[in-house]
């Protein structure tokens, strides 16, 4: 799986064949097909495998609410660099720059995405900042919207260092860079202003 998320990441679907999968393996361009049937069973089952990977390490990310109510900017900083270990993994840019070249011609890889990773961390999420809320630490209305503001300034942080995104020019910080620290931290400051209780 790891072999042909690689091979489809490097040469696309079109220029990747089972033959290339099998030369990257100690097995047979036979065992492949024997096992998939044909490349894009292949394919689909590669992304998913994956995707259920990311959505593990993702979960785990998101999963750590504290007992006692926290102060809402040390733990959502916490948050912010656990979700960002996972956006700078290598499996999970690797798929992010698969789902954006072969989306278009395969829609279902949108749908897996959606159903496999983005809801149940969504709901996750939207969980988490309605705790906050409700603890009476933050100000929040409506989590879910809360949820794409927050997802929005953490992403949005390797967005700026890397020109708007672009890696294969320009290459991501890692997880310990102190700018990227910077970053989040000033992200995670604007969003708890955002929300921060108003004095009744």
């Amino acid at each position: 799986m790891s072999a042909a998320l690689d091979l489809f990441v490097r040469q696309g679907y079109a220029a990747t064949t089972l033959e290339d999968v099998a030369a990257a393996t100690p097995v047979s361009r036979q065992t492949v097909y024997n096992h998939f049937g044909d490349k894009e069973t292949l394919f689909l089952s590669a992304i998913d495998e994956h995707l259920t990977a990311t959505l593990g390490t993702l979960r785990e990310a998101t999963a750590h609410f504290p007992s006692d109510l926290p102060d809402p900017e040390v733990y959502l900083n916490e948050l912010a660099r656990r979700i960002m270990a996972t956006f700078l993994h290598p499996r999970t840019a690797a798929l992010r720059l698969l789902l954006q070249t072969e989306g278009p011609r395969h829609p279902q890889l949108m749908q897996l995405w959606r159903q496999r990773v983005a809801t149940p961390v969504w709901s996750e999420l939207i969980g988490q900042l309605a705790r906050l809320a409700h603890g009476g630490v933050l100000s929040i209305d409506d989590p879910a919207r809360a949820a794409g503001h927050f997802i929005a300034l953490v992403n949005g942080t390797v967005w700026e260092m890397t020109e708007l995104g672009t890696f294969a020019v320009h290459t991501p910080p890692t997880i310990d860079d102190p700018a990227l620290d910077t970053a989040l931290r000033s992200a995670v400051g604007l969003f708890v202003r955002g929300y921060a209780r108003r004095a009744p």
